[in-house]
């Protein structure tokens, strides 16, 4: 350690927050693994060690589940806030991002935190968790009446801001609007050597800070999921002992050195200065949330300033994009998203609705919304967590509305914002969100009893870490890098293939999987290609604009009506096509869709309607989930096609519901699982998104018009 000031001095501060958190809808078994490996051992940790004080964040979901089973680890933080040793801070209670949801939903996650807090821990909190850092200006503003005093941001934050690294100690104000919030910037440094280093790399630098700046504090922010749930983590953390080590080596110093709350801090020490960070989380976010193409891009940038020297440097002038990126580069947490923002509008429209109020709040929690080596977008049980609140709050509203009588509606409306009217066909059993600007497709298909999303399958795509993937095939050496320092690898620096052959599953889609999306097939397609996709598309109906020619409800059912001129890209062609298409939901729990497909030009040669389904149940390995035609069963992990099918049914016994799928007459059934290959915690690992079921009919060419239908209901 750099030689202290011979001068008595203040003493340097060490401002520790730990972060505890679990998405809403994650396994029960997952939760209880992190509270025995993790949550439990490190707050006994703390509780035999009286003079570390830090801040502590456990998220509303896990808090929910504590309460429920480790009320012994509730009362044991109870105790410490009692005697001064650790300070709750509040945020919002489904760790939603704050900068992503209506005012009035943020003070309400706010509101709920905060009761929490001072119910179960006697406190009233002064400060809050930001979730993922995701910091935007107008915050201050948008939470005063929250009444918070200070949130921890990233040092990346105040580098944005222009800041130097002097800046990166104590704490600053931000304002907005006069109203104004105290940021405590956490040190990149602190976070990648706790708990991955030996104890005395932190105290060196704490001590190199303390020559440096004096007494200030330095903040370490991040989760608790390090000391025992990330890879290889709990074995250096516990078994080895770091975690006590790095406690005694805090107490060897304490005659220059000591840890304090965030709240202690402030009390005792004015600001350093003002700063006005841009919209920004932490670097590895902004990279994740560019496009794949320009995140590898970017990451190589990086690791060449790094290899040169030079990074530190540029760190200020050089950032990815913005969390909201995440919106724009896949479909599916745009439609979330929006759909969350329709739900809110009907909550906050029919007043105080204290039930459909918290699914709504449940449905904002962040980590189904995005992807990176975090986030949950890839998991499909946490997307459907999300779905689930929605329909239940939504649902919640319309019996309050419709009572126990029969209804149906239709709302044309631009649900997703992407200047295109969507329609919003709905019924006491189904919803269904069609998108005629995105070839009359349905992106939403909502079990409303069964509190679940349909047609919420993801879509494959080209991700910046699969040049990893290629790159290790290629040399054929698939062994992560050892780690060149003692302690334990960071999973930023780790790269683990779970499986053998992944390269083989770098599959891309050329469109947004979704349900009755329409296909021109040449006669010699087949499911082999298909499913790579290069088949060879003779049509543009998939992605083409629909013309929504009517649309409405009357009792119990709702409809509307599309049409299209196209053409068939059919070798001589192209070819005049025109294409009606229609939904009917209702009565009851079922939606049809109907076909009139004509061609005019005798030459017109022979091709394929396709009309394909996207769909999930969650799990291609659980027997209960399955497809079934004449008796047999057919499996959704594997691919495989029949002929003359005029009815099948899509059988969920695990959560007890089927469905019956039939057409107006036979066709060929196309099936195949859609499987992503994405990055995680634990490294690179195929993933089940959903199926691809595919009705096909024989169109046999020349001049003439011909009809089709497919149709779903609830057995």
């Amino acid at each position: 350690m750099s030689e202290l000031p011979a001068a008595p001095r203040d003493k340097m501060n060490l401002l520790m927050v730990l972060h505890a958190h679990q998405p809403v809808g994650n396994f029960p078994w997952v939760l209880a693994k992190a509270v025995a490996e993790c949550y439990q051992p490190v707050v006994q940790a703390l509780a035999a060690y009286p003079e570390i004080h830090c801040g502590l964040h456990f998220s509303g979901p896990l808090l929910q589940y504590m309460l429920a089973n480790n009320r012994d680890l509730i009362e044991t933080v109870s105790s410490m806030v009692e005697r001064g040793q650790v300070e709750m801070l509040s945020g919002g209670f489904y760790e939603p991002l704050l900068a992503s949801i209506p005012a009035r939903d943020a003070l309400d996650q706010m509101a709920m935190m905060n009761q929490a807090t001072r119910k179960i821990f006697s406190q009233a909190p002064k400060g809050f968790w930001l979730a993922e850092r995701i910091w935007e200006p107008g915050l201050p503003a948008k939470l005063a009446p929250a009444g918070m005093g200070y949130t921890l941001v990233d040092d990346t934050h105040f580098y944005y801001a222009g800041l130097d690294a002097g800046a990166m100690f104590g704490y600053h104000l931000t304002e907005r609007e006069g109203h104004t919030l105290a940021l405590f910037p956490t040190h990149k440094e602190l976070r990648y050597t706790i708990p991955f280093q030996e104890p005395a790399r932190t105290i060196d630098f704490l001590g190199r800070a303390y020559a440096a700046h004096g007494a200030t504090c330095a903040t370490y922010g991040d989760d608790m999921e390090k000391f025992g749930l990330w890879p290889e983590t709990w074995e250096w953390v516990f078994g080895k002992g770091w975690l006590v080590k790095f406690f005694e080596a805090l107490i060897a110093a304490s005659d220059w050195l000591e840890t304090t709350t965030p709240s202690d801090f402030l009390a005792a020490h004015p600001a350093g200065g003002r700063v006005y960070p841009p919209t920004a989380s932490y670097e590895e976010m902004l990279t994740w949330a560019l496009p794949a193409e320009a995140s590898a891009e970017l990451e190589n940038i990086i690791h060449e300033l790094e290899e040169e020297g030079r990074f530190e440097k540029m760190r200020r002038f050089l950032r990815g994009g913005q969390w909201d990126n995440f919106l724009i580069k896949y479909r599916e947490s745009n439609l979330m998203h929006k759909r969350m923002l329709w739900v809110s509008d009907k909550v906050a429209a029919a007043g105080e609705k204290d039930q459909a109020r918290d699914h709504l709040m449940q449905a904002q929690c962040n980590c189904a919304y995005w992807h990176g080596l975090f986030g949950g977008l890839y998991l499909g049980h946490l997307r459907q967590a999300v779905h689930e609140h929605l329909i239940a709050a939504e649902d919640i509203l319309d019996k309050q509305a419709y009572g126990d009588k029969p209804w149906a509606a239709c709302a044309v409306s631009d649900l997703d914002r992407d200047s295109n009217d969507e329609v919003i066909l709905s019924g006491p059993a189904l919803d269904a969100v069609v998108h005629p600007a995105y070839g009359g497709s349905i992106s939403v298909l909502d079990l409303r009893v069964q509190r679940f999303n349909l047609a919420d399958t993801l879509t494959r795509r080209f991700e910046a870490y699969h040049q990893k993937l290629i790159q290790a095939a290629q040399a054929q050496d698939k062994e992560a890098p050892a780690c060149e320092t003692e302690g334990v690898a960071s999973i930023h620096d780790r790269v683990v293939f779970k499986e053998e052959g992944l390269e083989d599953y770098l599959i891309y889609d050329w469109y947004d999987r979704a349900c009755f999306q329409d296909h021109l097939l040449a006669p010699r397609a087949d499911l082999e290609k298909f499913q790579k996709p290069d088949y060879g598309e003779w049509g543009d109906l998939v992605t083409g604009r629909y013309d929504l020619l009517d649309s409405g409800a009357q009792g119990e059912e709702a409809w509307c009506r599309l049409g299209r001129a196209s053409k068939l890209f059919a070798p001589g062609g192209p070819y005049p096509l025109s294409m009606a298409k229609g939904f009917d939901l209702g009565p009851g729990p079922r939606l049809a869709a109907s076909y009139r497909l004509t061609t005019n030009d005798p030459d017109t040669p022979a091709f394929r309607l396709a009309v394909e389904l996207n769909f999930t149940l969650l799990s291609a390995s659980d027997p209960g989930k399955h497809l079934e035609y004449e008796g047999h069963t057919h499996p959704l992990d594997h691919a495989w096609e029949l002929e003359g099918v005029g009815e099948m049914t899509l059988v969920n016994a695990t959560d007890r519901f089927s469905l019956r799928l039939f057409t107006d007459q036979p066709a060929a059934v196309w099936h195949f699982p859609v499987e992503t290959v994405s990055n995680s915690e634990s490294g690179l690992e195929r993933t089940y998104q959903g199926s691809s079921l595919s009705f096909i009919w024989e169109v046999p060419g020349g001049a003439g018009t011909w009809e089709f239908g497919l149709g779903l209901g609830l057995l």
